[in-house]
């Protein structure tokens, strides 16, 4: 493994004064950034270790663990929210995720190679290590991939492993930048935007219950359980930092939703059900479920609308749009159920719009379905290949 040399910081005056360099210096506009975490027992993602390389080159790692022990980790909150300074992750989410945690504020200005890596046909979900031996022919190691990054000492083994996350992700960011189109740019930059939404990230356990699945089909009162126990769960969850499936998994809530208990002693029989668990909070589910039944029916949650049922000229122009949309799944190694679904193709077609078809979405099926669909282009076959030339 090439040794690379870093800054290490292990104190809250060294965080503040590298935070102030990195904002204070003209010269350094972006950074590529990663962390290291834990969420095995926890509901909350729990940092570890911060991984940063500017664009001139320099590694830092910050080692949140001792800084928290006498200290703040402010000096970092405030580069994540430096509106001038560029922060360069790849699968953007997970970082934003437990970052957000510290001080509840959002990180701002950031690009996601993950999403870049669509317009090169690494798929929508490529790890990082794929993507850097695919533009770089360069293999990453995984000798760490299960290390507990909580533990200290760490490594040299291990800093250098974590080190290569973003020496690799600076120069990928690089060459992105110089291939993308000014289109593909641009969808990029609102795809991470979206990133930045703070829903995303802040637990909302009255909505819990829209996380749950299996409950197609359900009725109102049923939804309604599915609500009442999920926001339980939420709430315990959160309260004792605990994954919330250790104590009630979404089959258990689906289960009792479909055919309520009236009685502790019921709960025992539903399907997947832990024993402890109900005799730890059977009777909180019991009552959960009792205020469902007090409360009015026209207070339940309703189910989502269905739309109008297909007609025989739209299945045709579906269909239509399908094999482009599959064509394109195949071309840029997307999984077709994140690329489009079939209720907004028949959005599409009914309305020559979609609203949740944005960023690399909408440039890569929503402007050219729209093309075909308005006369504007055609569909054609070359090789056995599928592709849209425009009039």
């Amino acid at each position: 493994m090439q040794t690379i040399p870093y800054l290490s910081i292990q104190t809250e005056d060294e965080l503040n004064r590298y935070s102030q360099h990195l904002i204070d210096d003209a010269d350094i506009n972006w950074i590529a950034i990663d962390t290291e975490f834990i969420r095995t027992d926890t509901y909350f993602a729990e940092l570890s270790l911060v991984q940063i390389q500017d664009n001139q080159g320099e590694v830092a790692i910050i080692d949140p663990l001792a800084i928290q022990e006498n200290g703040q980790l402010t000096g970092l909150i405030d580069l994540l929210c430096e509106p001038g300074l560029l922060k360069v992750f790849h699968s953007a989410r997970q970082d934003i995720e437990v970052l957000y945690q510290l001080a509840h504020k959002m990180p701002v200005s950031i690009f996601d190679t993950q999403l870049a890596a669509i317009f090169f046909k690494h798929g929508d979900i490529a790890g990082f290590a794929r993507v850097v031996e695919a533009e770089f022919n360069h293999k990453l190691p995984k000798t760490q991939t299960r290390t507990n990054w909580h533990a200290r000492p760490l490594s040299e083994e291990q800093i250098q492993y974590a080190i290569d996350d973003v020496h690799y992700l600076a120069p990928l960011y690089e060459k992105f930048m110089q291939a993308l189109t000014p289109q593909q740019l641009h969808a990029v930059q609102q795809d991470c935007q979206a990133l930045l939404d703070e829903s995303l990230y802040k637990p909302d356990t009255k909505q819990a219950g829209r996380k749950v699945k299996g409950v197609r089909n359900f009725k109102p009162k049923q939804l309604a359980i599915v609500y009442a126990l999920a926001e339980w769960r939420e709430r315990f969850a959160i309260e004792h930092n605990q994954p919330k499936k250790w104590v009630m998994s979404d089959e258990v809530i689906v289960g009792i939703a479909k055919r309520p208990p009236q009685t502790v002693e019921a709960l025992y029989k539903v399907p997947h059900v832990k024993p402890s668990s109900v005799k730890d909070y059977g009777t909180q589910w019991i009552e959960c479920i009792d205020q469902v039944f007090a409360t009015s029916p026209e207070n339940w949650p309703q189910p989502e609308p269905k739309p109008a049922p297909v007609t025989p000229q739209e299945d045709v122009l579906l269909n239509l749009c399908l094999s482009y949309c599959q064509q394109i799944a195949l071309d840029y190694r997307i999984n077709m159920h994140n690329l489009i679904h079939k209720s907004e193709l028949q959005e599409l077609i009914r309305t020559s719009s979609s609203d949740s078809l944005s960023g690399w979405r909408a440039l890569l099926v929503l402007k050219p379905l729209q093309s075909l669909l308005k006369g504007q282009a055609d569909l054609h076959i070359e090789q056995g290949i599928v592709f849209l030339k425009r009039h």
